[in-house]
């Protein structure tokens, strides 16, 4: 089982798509994942891939989408309007509802429930705001874990929410999206996996028995990001948790039971996209695929050779990352801003997917 491939994606709102360009280079290279662990933006990801969409379906999806952010970011104008009228700001839990999302992904996904996944494993966390704890969300049983009182591992184990419903607890941002809280008998509040663990390796090894990762971590790499208070809330809290993610990365790298493994995190390095700037996703897919095929081509991979995995996971020891801090493709990417390089064409009319799902 520890010799199982993982793909963990972090937190990263919409630069999440930089995710899909890595999974479309995954698949070129025959390095497809048998775990999926995603949480926040990449558990959107996550789930709509393990789900049972292709790489390239993902992409189209997101394409389609990165012309309609009304549909994506429901805003909460009935509780803005509740907390003017009645001067109550506990009225406005978030800014933005959340169900447009998660109306999305359940559409989009061929099945609903983790024990209908069949393509690979899927573990999503979120926090319970209740008790501060991490939730994981995934099907226990499929993963071979003997639960003790709802847990493993210290971790808090819930199989019996919708893989959408799952997706909405881990992206609730506080602050900006309203917690997710669900009508069952548990009543339980849910918000952002990555108040907890932004890039969650540890729940891969623990909980998905990969031995064997491949990580997209799109948080804050320690470069200087100016201007950021002026920006708004949004960014200032979204930095605040890059900042965070950075952090929990590193404390997680002395974890004993990381110690066996090999994690390979790759960073496209984008910081200069805000929270729901969607119409950057066709460049920030271009990018994600762009850095994980030239690890590729570095590593002397070929593009459908099936001995990748055993050649790629033969090059390194313990961990890894990519690009190395301070090398000049490091330099190179962080010169190279999306914003900076790339023009946002106007927005053709959004199409669904022929594939989608009713």
């Amino acid at each position: 089982m520890r010799s199982r491939i993982g793909l963990v994606l972090s937190g990263g709102s919409v630069r999440a798509a930089a995710q899909i360009g890595v999974l479309k280079a995954l698949e070129e290279y025959c390095l497809e994942p048998e775990v999926v662990v995603g949480t926040s933006g990449g558990a959107i990801v996550a789930a709509l891939y393990a789900g049972g969409l292709s790489a390239r379906q993902l992409e189209e999806l997101f394409l389609a989408y990165s012309s309609s952010k009304g549909e994506i970011v429901d805003l909460n104008w009935k509780g803005a309007i509740l907390a003017l009228l009645t001067w109550d700001v506990r009225l406005l839990s978030g800014a933005v509802r959340g169900v447009g999302l998660e109306k999305i992904i359940a559409r989009s996904l061929p099945v609903n429930s983790f024990k209908e996944l069949s393509k690979c494993d899927l573990l999503i966390p979120a926090v319970n705001l209740n008790n501060g704890q991490q939730t994981v969300f995934c099907e226990p049983e499929k993963l071979g874990l003997t639960l003790e009182n709802g847990e493993y591992a210290g971790y808090p184990v819930r199989s019996d929410l919708t893989i959408s419903q799952a997706v909405r607890a881990s992206i609730s941002i506080p602050g900006i999206f309203v917690p997710a809280v669900f009508d069952d008998a548990q009543g339980e509040c849910y918000v952002d996996g990555g108040l907890r663990d932004g890039y969650p390796i540890n729940i891969a090894v623990r909980l998905g028995r990969a031995g064997r990762i491949i990580g997209v971590n799109l948080g804050y790499a320690g470069m200087r990001r100016d201007c950021v208070s002026a920006a708004g809330p949004v960014e200032i809290l979204s930095q605040s948790l890059d900042i965070m993610m950075r952090a929990q990365y590193e404390d997680r790298l002395s974890d004993p039971a990381l110690s066996q493994s090999q994690i390979m995190t790759i960073n496209p390095l984008i910081y200069d996209i805000g929270t729901f700037e969607v119409e950057y996703i066709p460049a920030m897919i271009s990018r994600g695929y762009a850095v994980a095929v030239r690890l590729f081509r570095e590593w002397e991979l070929k593009a459908g050779d099936e001995r990748n995995r055993q050649l790629f996971f033969g090059k390194f020891r313990g961990f890894r990352d990519f690009p190395a801090k301070n090398s000049p493709y490091f330099q190179e990417l962080l010169a190279n801003q999306i914003k900076k390089t790339q023009r946002v064409l106007p927005a053709p009319q959004r199409l669904e997917p022929t594939w989608a799902y009713s």
